[in-house]
């Protein structure tokens, strides 16, 4: 059978450079449990052109929240054109039931343990509309098949990604991980990762896990593993990682460059609620040391909008974030994901302002703040960014950053600078059809009391 793998693209306004962005692994992994006597095409939308109108049997699509509009409009024409759609991923695992209407099967949970069969019932034609595999068995897992060359317009990509856990124990409300993929992290064999590095001549890797340090045994072993191959490194991982002796300069040492780490907050009140940050703000900054002090690059996570959140909390952060001349930041607003404990906790309290899943992106409004309008939200959101990614506050960070990674402190501040400008018009063209939205709200609403009232004069 010929099978396309699609990764759909996303609506949200991103400056960041092709060759800076982290290619998908799951279309990878997928492929490489397709069996060989079938053709497999892998199409990620953010790097490549895609022909809906192309004649395929399978077309199997992976979905996140904010690309599930445009994996349900793919879904449409693969089937209206004969091939059957196969869906999965995190929204589809969370909401079954929607995605089902667009797809002739879903798969819940994971690939491993289940695409195969659906392949078969495919070709006996027995394909069922669910296929549930939670939390398989990940040992045995293939290796992914990678393209031979991954690259756009000749350049090669900075990072080849690579997973070695899927599971986190963590419990945050605003994350859905833990009930996809687990609370348990279970782990790749250290040997399957090493061959995977070595097979894809990569320099520079990526680990996709959570929490890449998650389980200790595993993480030391895995990184005396990696050592002698002189690969340069980069992961998520958690501040109490970074503030164990011995684990953050066995890390260093296999050739950890960069981490990605989940600040979220500078509020005492928030980072009580959160499991995976240290009890006090004070750790966080001795964690950020501790990378400069190595040589390490620290990207830190901040979500604005919890509920403890007033509009000082910008300033406040800001003032954090230079202080400890942060290298870079991803700053979200709260996302009320489904699947999520925020999502169940806002939509009983009545303030999810929509499901139009595209502007779920970690950046648009999507809910009523609890001590600010949308709008004030949006507002100050993008004052921060302005104010954070300026050529001053740049210049400010210089000096210590440019030591440690000069290259990806430069090209991610002025790619955030560039986001941050295209933002302005998407925050504009959001909150203008939000406003039309409140509109036929109102309309609709009034349409039904007027018609109440005349059937009660009738």
């Amino acid at each position: 059978m010929r099978i396309l793998l699609v990764y759909p693209k996303s609506n949200f306004p991103d400056a960041l450079p092709a060759s800076l962005r982290i290619p998908q692994l799951t279309l990878p992994i997928i492929a490489a449990l397709t069996p060989p006597e079938h053709e497999v095409v892998m199409i990620e939308e953010e790097f490549e052109p895609l022909n809906p109108n192309e004649s395929w049997d399978v077309v199997g699509i992976t979905a996140m929240t904010a690309t599930a509009p445009r994996a349900y409009e793919l879904a449409s024409v693969f089937r209206r054109n004969g091939a059957k759609v196969i869906m999965g991923g995190i929204h589809p695992s969370v909401m079954p039931d929607e995605a089902a209407q667009y797809a002739d099967a879903v798969v819940v949970g994971e690939a491993e343990g289940v695409w195969q069969q659906i392949l078969q019932d495919v070709q006996s034609n027995q394909l069922k509309k669910r296929y549930d595999n939670p939390h398989p068995d990940i040992t045995e897992s293939p290796l992914p098949l990678r393209p031979k060359k991954r690259s756009l317009l000749g350049l090669r990509f900075f990072v080849t990604p690579i997973m070695a856990s899927r599971g986190c124990p963590h419990d945050c409300e605003f994350c859905c991980v833990h009930r996809v993929y687990g609370r348990k992290q279970r782990h790749i064999p250290v040997e399957h990762i090493i061959e995977d590095v070595r097979r894809s001549g990569a320099r520079r890797i990526m680990f996709l896990d959570d929490n890449i340090g998650g389980v200790r045994s595993y993480a030391l072993k895995l990184f005396s593993a990696l050592e002698p191959l002189k690969v340069r490194w980069y992961g998520q991982a958690s501040t109490r990682f970074i503030l164990d002796d011995e684990l953050f300069d066995r890390a260093v040492r296999s050739g950890l460059e960069a981490l990605f780490v989940g600040v979220e907050s500078v509020e005492p009140e928030s980072r009580k609620t959160m499991s995976k940050s240290p009890p006090t703000i004070q750790h966080c900054e001795e964690a950020m040391r501790r990378c400069r002090d190595a040589g390490v690059f620290f990207h830190a996570s901040i979500i604005f909008g919890r509920d403890e959140d007033t509009p000082h909390v910008f300033d406040r952060t800001l003032e954090f974030l230079l202080r400890n001349s942060v290298p870079s930041v991803s700053p979200c607003i709260l996302t009320p994901y489904p699947g999520t404990p925020v999502f169940d906790r806002l939509t009983r309290e009545g303030r999810i302002l929509h499901n139009n899943w595209s502007y779920y992106d970690h950046t648009t409004v999507c809910f009523q703040p609890k001590n600010m309008s949308p709008e004030e939200l949006a507002e100050k959101y993008l004052d921060f960014r302005d104010r954070f990614f300026s050529f001053s506050s740049i210049l400010r960070r210089s000096y210590v950053n440019l030591r440690i990674s000069p290259f990806v402190f430069l090209g991610a501040s002025v790619a955030y600078r560039k986001t941050t400008k295209v933002m302005k018009g998407h925050f504009k063209s959001y909150f203008k059809w939000l406003d039309q939205q409140k509109i036929a709200s109102v309309s609709d609403r009034t349409d039904a009391a007027s018609e109440r009232q005349v059937q009660t004069a009738l």
